[in-house]
């Protein structure tokens, strides 16, 4: 399983609501166990109850697959015998780059069966950032993006107000993303340039994002960058001392004296 795959994973497990509502219209009730035994196990990659009480399974792929219609064949009986006398609404979301290929249904002359194929820059970016969640926001990268300056600063002004750890989780879910939405990647990089940002060392080893060169990952760098992210909260975002330091993570005496200083 690659990267992007593992994060959507990730992400989509926290139950994005807009997002959800977006694709089935109808509100997320609970996760469901994605796993479906079988004589070979097969895991879904998304699998919720609604609040109608039908099933929603979902598949992300990042690639076209020409086997996709015996897949989600495959995955409707598992689910079914899994779940008997529901009603199974199945949706395979395209997130790659490249032209949408792939079949939506199988037709024979002893099988008719059809699901839901879509691209997700058919979703609205705008309607997910208009939710309260964090996953809803980060997944609106791989729609439509029609204003990436607006949304990666509302994204990352968002994130700069969360404790040091939460917030780096979520910039390293961004970033795998943006490894297929290569083209926000500039856009993205200026904004970060904007607001205050403090990279890990072992994401700038391995992730492509750095690999331009213009790394940080030295102890002065890093000291350096701390020092600018304080006064950025300070003077853009208007928080205090005792506020930036709580979502730095930093001893509250170095941030004021860098406030001083400056």
């Amino acid at each position: 399983m690659g990267k992007i795959d593992i994060t959507l994973r990730d992400v989509i497990q926290e139950i994005p609501p807009k997002f959800i509502q977006l694709l089935t219209g109808k509100k997320a009730k609970k996760l469901l166990d994605t796993s479906l035994p079988e004589v070979k196990e097969r895991r879904a990659d998304f699998l919720v109850e609604l609040e109608d009480g039908s099933i929603f399974h979902l598949e992300l792929q990042t690639q076209n697959d020409k086997n996709m219609p015996f897949r989600m064949l495959e995955y409707f009986v598992l689910i079914s015998s899994k779940y008997p006398n529901r009603s199974i609404k199945q949706l395979v979301l395209y997130v790659g780059e490249k032209p949408l290929k792939m079949k939506d249904r199988i037709k024979t002359e002893n099988l008719s069966f059809i699901y839901q194929l879509k691209d997700i820059r058919e979703i609205s970016c705008e309607e997910l950032l208009k939710s309260d969640s964090l996953t809803d926001k980060i997944l609106a990268v791989l729609c439509d993006v029609r204003n990436p300056e607006k949304y990666f600063k509302e994204l990352l002004t968002e994130l700069y107000k969360l404790p040091e750890r939460e917030r780096k989780d979520y910039i390293k879910k961004l970033l795998n993303l943006l490894t297929i939405r290569s083209k926000l990647v500039e856009e993205f990089k200026l904004e970060v340039k904007k607001m205050p940002i403090t990279f890990d060392r072992e994401t700038m080893k391995k992730h492509p994002f750095f690999k331009d060169g213009k790394k940080e990952g030295l102890k002065e760098g890093l000291e350096k960058a701390k020092r600018e992210d304080i006064v950025k909260l300070h003077k853009k975002l208007r928080m205090d001392a005792k506020e930036i330091a709580d979502v730095l993570e930093l001893p509250l005496d170095f941030v004021e004296k860098v406030i001083k200083e400056k």
